[in-house]
């Protein structure tokens, strides 16, 4: 792994070149921003030696080839802890892994259920040259997990069973020194218990989807109520609207009627006077204001042109006549307005507040849900099990639903006298050969070369 490929996987999303997975980043001990911070720490990798000529140490041992190290920080689903926690959790599992002093890019991630923060670290120091000593990293992380849980209210049984073996181990060999070292956590788990904490693992699992199941089902029926809601809110909204414009409608109404009644009595009027000079003339010169425009009166030589030419005065009128229905349509939709805009102005702020408490509804059963299935642990799932098989005695159940092998050939050869004790631990291997041997007291005298 490359400092440059590290960094660049924590900074963009995967495999593209976007950002948002990325919550925030930021460097330690680098002068660059966090878009070149990988460069600066392959500088001081690369000029090691170097590094080390100036600080006065000593050039000798094997050269650090694998200056890298990625840290993944992860909480549990449901946890939303602060930026600013996450970035003193990091800094802590830093300087007790002694890394304080060394080049690091730190990168939070929300692309997951849990928040996680990812930590590239150059491992040689960017002062004195030198690597830093991570051995027993894995046991230090142990114990720093530890102190954090137990601060936290959080408690894993298993880490705390192991650092326990840990101090007995360590106070044993300061008392005899010739007691060999051996890693608390090295031991194979037997097939048996490993398959049967899978099966608890599952177990976890299944309830937790379960749970989750559930408030998904809750989910969608409060959004469906939250958009029903909505939905009658924007239809009170519009029956207000539609009653103000059909109150103003027919309150124009008659204006409309009047309107019109005076416009074809004035085209009729027209229509009659067009072929005589003297009475265009007369009806022109008393209406010379009503035909002018912007509420100015025809001039001269407007007034001379319409009463020597009919059609131009028809048109003039037809004219007036549509700016006329035109005014009074602008009239009405500017009354509608002013009255129409106060309950638009209201619905968008009674909107804006259902939204802000549907979306705190939303999200208050969606951390219920979370909390739910945080709840759901090793022990709960495993006095699950246990309840089930007290109910209803069943087989073990390997990984695809298939029956363990030597399970399977146990009940087909009816043997009765081999049976397993939970407490003490048989290979599979062996339990098939004894089951082998009871099968074959058991058929005498048939052909065993196809037994299996």
């Amino acid at each position: 792994m490359s400092f440059k490929g590290a960094c660049g996987y924590i900074l963009h999303d995967a495999q593209k070149t976007s950002r948002d997975r990325v919550l925030w980043s930021e460097t330690q001990n680098l002068i660059s921003k966090a878009d070149d911070a990988w460069f600066e720490m392959y500088a001081t990798a690369r000029d090691q030696a170097q590094l080390k000529q100036h600080s006065g140490q000593s050039a000798s041992g094997r050269k650090n080839t694998k200056p890298v190290l990625h840290l993944t920080l992860s909480w549990a689903i449901g946890e939303e802890p602060t930026p600013e926690h996450m970035r003193e959790t990091a800094r802590s599992c830093l300087n007790v892994l002694g890394l304080g002093e060394h080049q690091a890019l730190l990168a939070a991630h929300c692309d997951k259920e849990h928040m996680h923060v990812h930590m590239v670290v150059n491992t040689v120091h960017p002062e004195t040259g030198l690597t830093a000593q991570l051995k027993y990293s894995k046991e230090r992380l142990s114990r720093w997990a530890e102190a954090y849980e137990r601060e936290h209210g959080i408690h894993c049984e298993e880490r705390i069973k192991n650092n326990e073996r840990r101090k007995e181990v360590a106070a044993a060999r300061e008392q005899d020194a010739s007691i060999p070292y051996v890693p608390v956590k090295n031991e194979q788990t037997p097939r048996k218990q490993w398959f049967e904490r899978r099966e608890i693992d599952q177990r976890v699992q299944d309830l937790r989807d379960a749970i989750a199941k559930e408030y998904q089902t809750r989910g969608d029926g409060l959004w469906w109520q939250q958009q029903q809601a909505w939905k009658a809110a924007m239809q009170q909204s519009k029956e207000k609207d539609r009653t103000i414009r059909a109150d103003i409608k027919a309150k124009y109404k008659h204006k409309w009627r009047n309107l019109h009644h005076q416009q074809r009595k004035e085209a009729r009027y027209v229509e009659r006077i067009s072929g005589s000079i003297f009475e265009r003339a007369v009806y022109v010169f008393s209406n010379r204001r009503n035909l002018g425009s912007f509420d100015k009166p025809l001039t001269r030589r407007q007034m001379l042109s319409l009463i020597t030419s009919g059609d131009r005065l028809k048109k003039r009128i037809a004219a007036i006549h549509l700016r006329d229905r035109q005014g009074l349509a602008r009239q009405s939709k500017l009354e509608a307005k002013s009255l129409t805009e106060p309950l638009w102005s209201v619905h968008k702020q009674n909107l804006d507040t259902m939204k802000a408490r549907q979306t705190a509804e939303r999200r208050s059963l969606r951390r219920e849900g979370w909390a739910a299935a945080k709840e759901v642990r090793y022990e709960a799932a495993k006095q699950s099990l246990t309840a089930e098989q007290n109910n209803g005695p069943r087989e073990f159940q390997m990984p695809g639903n298939e029956a363990r092998p030597a399970h399977q050939f146990h009940r087909s050869s009816g043997a009765q006298e081999i049976q397993q004790s939970d407490e003490a631990e048989v290979s599979r291997a062996e339990q098939i050969k004894r089951d082998m041997q009871a099968w074959r007291r058991q058929q005498r005298g048939h052909d065993q070369g196809r037994e299996l």
